[in-house]
C-alpha cells in the first residue's frame, strides 16, 4: 500500500476511534473524571509496549515536554468545552478551527508540504465542519472553551507531526508521549480536586477503560499517520470525525438530522475527497 493511502485510511479509523470516545466522555456523568481515567489511568496501556522501540533521545524528549504541557490544557478546554455546550456545537468548532489553523500554517511555513489547491479543499471540508453549528442556542458558554480548544489541536498537530516525521522510530514517540502526558495530567488533577478525587476516577471505568482504549490508539494511529502523510493533509482529513460525530448523534443519542447538517457532511466529504484527488 502506497504511504498517502496508508495514511488515509489510519486517520480515517483514528477519526471515527475520537468520534466514539468524545461522545462517551459527553454521556458521562463526571465529564473530569472520565478523561483522568482515558488519559492519566490509560497511561498505563503504553508500558506493556515500552520494549518495542528504543529510548527517545534529547531532542525527542523536548517535543515530548512541549506535546504534553499543550496536551494538558487540550484536555482542560475539552473538558470544559464537553461540560457546558452541546456535542454538536463544541466539537465542530473545535475540530473545525485545527485543520484550518494547521493548514495556515502549512501553507505559509511548510513548503512543499501543501500547495494552494489544497488549501482550497481545506477550507471547503472546514465550512462544512463550522456548518453544522448553525442554529444551535443555549451553547455559547462553550464557545471560548471550544475555541481554545482548537487552537491546541492545531498546536500539538503540528508539535507531534513534526516530532514523528523526525523521530528514528516514530513507535518511539508514540509510546513515550502517552507515557509522559499521564503523571502530568494526574498530578494536575490531585492538586486542584485532591488525592482522593484522583483515586475516585476509577469509578468511571466503565465508561473510561473502553473509551481509554478507543483515544489511546486512535492517536497513536493518527500519529503514526502523522509519520507517512502530509501534516496538513492528514490533520484535514482527521476531523472528517465530525462525520462519524452526525451518525453517533443521529442513531446512538437520538438527535434530530435536519437538511443544514445534511449539507454540513456533504462539504466535509467534498473537501476530504478533494485532498484525496488534488
Amino acid at each position: 500500500m502506497e504511504p498517502s493511502t496508508l495514511a488515509t485510511v489510519l486517520i480515517l479509523t483514528s477519526a471515527a476511534l475520537h468520534a466514539v470516545w468524545n461522545a462517551m466522555v459527553k454521556r458521562s456523568p463526571d465529564k473530569m473524571a472520565a478523561m483522568v481515567f482515558i488519559s492519566g489511568w490509560g497511561g498505563l496501556l503504553y508500558l506493556p509496549l515500552i520494549p518495542l522501540a528504543p529510548l527517545p533521545d534529547a531532542s525527542m524528549m523536548a517535543f515530548i515536554a512541549a506535546s504534553t504541557a499543550i496536551h494538558l490544557i487540550y484536555q482542560l478546554s475539552l473538558t470544559r468545552a464537553l461540560d457546558v455546550g452541546e456535542l454538536t456545537f463544541v466539537y465542530p468548532i473545535a475540530r473545525g478551527l485545527g485543520p484550518l489553523l494547521v493548514a495556515v500554517f502549512s501553507l505559509f511555513f511548510l513548503p512543499g508540504d501543501f500547495d494552494p489547491l489544497e488549501f482550497v479543499a481545506v477550507l471547503v471540508l472546514v465550512s462544512g465542519i463550522f456548518l453544522t453549528t448553525r442554529n444551535k442556542t443555549g451553547n455559547r458558554a462553550g464557545l471560548g472553551a471550544a475555541i481554545l480548544t482548537g487552537c491546541m489541536i492545531a498546536s500539538y498537530t503540528l508539535i507531534d507531526g513534526t516530532a514523528v516525521k523526525a523521530a528514528e522510530n516514530p513507535l518511539t514517540y508514540v509510546i513515550w508521549s502517552g507515557i509522559a502526558f499521564a503523571p502530568i495530567l494526574m498530578t494536575y488533577t490531585s492538586l486542584r480536586h485532591g488525592r482522593r478525587y484522583l483515586w475516585q476516577c476509577l469509578g468511571a471505568w466503565r465508561h473510561g477503560l473502553p473509551a481509554s482504549l478507543m483515544a489511546n490508539t486512535g492517536y497513536a494511529i493518527a500519529l503514526y499517520a502523522l509519520s507517512v502523510g502530509t501534516i496538513g493533509e492528514i490533520a484535514a482529513l482527521r476531523e472528517t470525525s465530525i462525520l462519524f460525530a452526525t451518525l453517533i448523534g443521529a442513531l446512538w443519542l437520538k438527535e434530530k438530522v435536519t437538511s443544514l447538517k445534511v449539507l454540513a457532511v456533504s462539504l466535509i466529504a467534498l473537501g476530504a475527497v478533494g485532498l484525496k484527488l488534488i
